[in-house]
């Protein structure tokens, strides 16, 4: 490339994004390349170059490749409580089976998801992203949604107190193994819904006033 095309190209590129314009639009292209080819392959330069921008650009918003990958999974994992937000919102009432629908319906659409961009949940849960420890989801809307759920069991007496303490760490390790099984190809798709077969029996377990 001629250093008259190099300066053309900056150029352009101070024409064309505004401040912030250029972190969103980085963001986007490293979502583009993971599904593409996977988190293994996601560099810096890489970014660069499907943007159309000089690497020193990416640099200002992104000193180096796990920063990028943290800015890229917040965005994932906001899309994803969204879209879980959006699923549990088509499911108002406050009865036992309404919470039953709701608690189910996070599941499978967490498993939607997964099934559907395999290489951005690899990014998400195959040791690129910081995930919060057990007891620090504050800013983790997906767990939150999830506790809510919980919480909404347990008050409409699905499940038990004793049952209750147990309910994100049984619910997450369960629906996460399951999806990650059948995204690497161990399981069938339909196994999914019988691990929330499953979840819900054993949720329910030992509790008497939790029917059918």
């Amino acid at each position: 490339m001629s250093i008259t095309n190099v300066v053309r190209r900056k150029r352009v590129t101070r024409e064309n994004y505004h401040h912030g314009d250029l972190e969103a639009a980085l963001v986007d292209a490293a979502l583009d390349l993971v599904r593409q080819t996977g988190p293994d392959h996601l560099s810096l330069r890489a970014v660069a170059e499907q943007v159309g921008v000089s690497p020193s650009a990416v640099y200002h918003y992104f000193p180096d490749k796990d920063s990028l990958i943290s800015g890229v999974g917040d965005k994932l994992f906001i899309d994803l409580a969204n879209m879980q937000r959006e699923a549990l919102a088509r499911i108002p009432g406050v009865s036992a089976r309404a919470a039953k629908l709701r608690y189910r319906e996070l599941g499978r659409t967490y498993f939607r998801w997964a099934n559907k961009e395999p290489n951005l949940f690899r990014l998400m849960f195959g040791g690129f992203c910081k995930i919060e420890k057990q007891g620090d989801h504050q800013g983790n809307g997906a767990f939150i949604m999830l506790t809510e759920c919980l919480d909404d069991l347990l008050a409409t007496g699905v499940i038990s107190k004793s049952m209750r303490k147990y309910g994100e760490l049984l619910s997450w390790t369960a629906v996460q193994g399951a999806s990650t099984l059948i995204v690497e190809g161990h399981l069938p798709e339909a196994a999914f819904e019988d691990l929330l077969d499953g979840l819900d029996l054993a949720m329910r377990a030992n509790n008497s006033r939790a029917g059918k």
